[in-house]
């Protein structure tokens, strides 16, 4: 789904996955960031405007747990 939605935006699926976290901004991401492309790319995901197509299938595909849910520790 990632991969779909990304390729009509020409954007990565990261970004997707990024856009799609923090469209409420009500909700924060810390994601990896290794080099400074890869800053670049994310940086790329606060431009990304998806559409309600795009989000009504992403959250389809990604549901919302319906319970607390811990955080895993890796």
């Amino acid at each position: 789904m990632l991969t779909e939605v990304a390729a009509r935006h020409d954007a990565s699926p990261a970004q997707v996955a990024l856009a799609w976290t923090i469209r409420s901004g009500e909700v924060i991401a810390i994601p990896r960031s290794g080099s400074p492309e890869h800053v670049r790319e994310n940086a790329g995901a606060a431009e990304l405007a998806l559409l309600d197509e795009d989000l009504a299938e992403l959250d389809a595909a990604f549901p919302a747990p319906k319970s607390p849910v811990p955080l895993e520790i890796l």
